[in-house]
């Protein structure tokens, strides 16, 4: 009687089937940019609202009805 050994051969990795493999460093490199233009983003978005003061120049929150700095009245418009 003759034994036989299987010896398993080491399977091939798969390649990715949209051809991109992002290493750590890339992904979290990815993801910081990312968020820096979300910040970027409503951070403009927010200064966009602010209301600037006809006396002195300043930007104010826009649910301010007076300024800040020298109580003038903020006009919307």
């Amino acid at each position: 009687m003759q034994t036989v050994q299987i010896t398993e051969s080491p399977q091939p990795t798969p390649a990715s089937p949209s051809g991109f493999a992002f290493s750590g460093l890339q992904k979290g490199i990815l993801l910081v940019i990312i968020l820096g233009v979300l910040y970027l983003r409503l951070a403009l978005r927010r200064r966009k609202r602010d209301l600037v003061c006809p006396h002195c120049g300043k930007r104010n929150p826009h649910h301010l009805t007076h300024c800040r700095s020298c109580s003038a009245p903020l006009f919307r418009g």
